[in-house]
């Protein structure tokens, strides 16, 4: 399994809070090969997601894919990682 772990600035918490069902819960839930997905509290006004994926290609193709921008939300890092284990 990969990861694709992605942190972002947050200007409003609340706002984006409110449209991530539907500007990035809906669109992932969609992806080939997803297996979870996970967006962390903003800590200072930075969020991080993890969605893990069945394979490598299916992270790559999933963080190669065009997503539309939420208000106030700017992407910082995006990476790719093998997931080592997990409980």
């Amino acid at each position: 399994m990969h990861a694709v772990v992605a942190t972002v600035s947050v200007d409003n918490v609340e706002e984006a809070r409110s449209l991530l069902p539907i500007a990035r819960e809906a669109l992932v839930s969609r992806a080939p090969g997803i297996v979870c997905g996970y967006w962390l509290e903003p800590i200072d006004g930075v969020g991080m997601s993890v969605l893990v994926f069945e394979s490598r290609e299916y992270a790559e193709t999933a963080a190669s894919y065009p997503v539309p921008p939420m208000p106030g939300v700017k992407l910082l890092t995006l990476e790719i990682r093998e997931v080592f284990a997990h409980v």
